[in-house]
């Protein structure tokens, strides 16, 4: 009886022993799962940034297409999201303000252009040689009114990409409202240089060049006029040089 009963014993302890074997082994294998699990989410988050940036460059690119078929508010929302997820994204903001301008939200519109302004040129300081910055500043300051700031953005922009037609044409325009005529007409012929079927060029130079008269005549005109004031006061002096002076008072006899 001894033996079938050690054999029982024996059996039951192999078994355990196989059960605790298995147990460990199956515990070795989830933490090696999550330390994979880890490492993974590791590499994940070291990457969440420039997936961030995609998913904003993505949504920019959508909201470009919204805004271009007037869904000013849906493009709004897209511009939006895209800056959720990159707030530096300066393009996003440039373009939120364009919306919003378009929703006649003036005061939120100008507040995008100045962010804008202030991420271009923090790309610029980073690279110099970043023609789009330069044209999207441009962009910015143009809309903000600030023609003299825009005129040089877009002009550097020119210098650093001169097949870009449309810098041209927007220094073109940034000249213009400065009445800097013959620079503008420069521009749009340079961009239609590029592009002879940029209507908007063609237009505008033959505005610019009307200017450009109308800055001849008036400069010739103010010439005239002074001319003709320099003539007249010679004429008066003149005329009074040849009178004979008579005295103030007449001297009586003397006795």
């Amino acid at each position: 009886m001894a033996a079938p009963f050690s054999n029982t014993l024996r059996t039951k302890f192999l078994i355990l022993v196989a059960t605790i074997f298995v147990l460990a082994l199956t515990g070795a294998c989830r933490r090696a799962a999550k330390t994979n699990s880890n490492a993974n989410g590791s590499t994940a988050s070291a990457t969440d940034p420039e997936q961030a940036k995609r998913q904003a460059r993505s949504l920019v690119e959508e909201g470009k297409e919204l805004y271009k078929n007037d869904q000013d508010e849906q493009a709004a929302d897209a511009f939006k999201r895209a800056i959720n997820q990159d707030p530096d994204n300066a393009e996003a903001h440039l373009r939120l303000g364009m919306a919003h301008a378009a929703l006649d939200k003036k005061t939120e519109a100008e507040d995008e252009y100045k962010k804008a302004i202030e991420l271009f040129k923090k790309r610029i300081q980073a690279d110099s040689k970043d023609s789009d910055a330069f044209f999207y500043l441009g962009e910015a300051h143009s809309f903000l009114h600030q023609d003299e700031d825009a005129v040089r953005a877009y002009r550097q922009a020119t210098k650093l990409k001169p097949e870009d037609e449309e810098a041209f044409y927007q220094l073109g325009v940034a000249e213009t409202r400065l009445a800097h005529y013959p620079e503008a007409t420069a521009a749009f012929e340079k961009a239609l240089e590029l592009d002879p079927n940029d209507y908007r060029a063609s237009d505008a130079i033959e505005n610019a060049k009307e200017g450009t008269q109308r800055i001849r005549e008036g400069k010739k005109h103010a010439e005239d006029m002074l001319k003709k004031q320099q003539e007249n006061a010679n004429a008066n002096l003149n005329s009074n040089a040849s009178v004979k002076p008579s005295p103030k008072r007449t001297l009586g006899k003397p006795w």
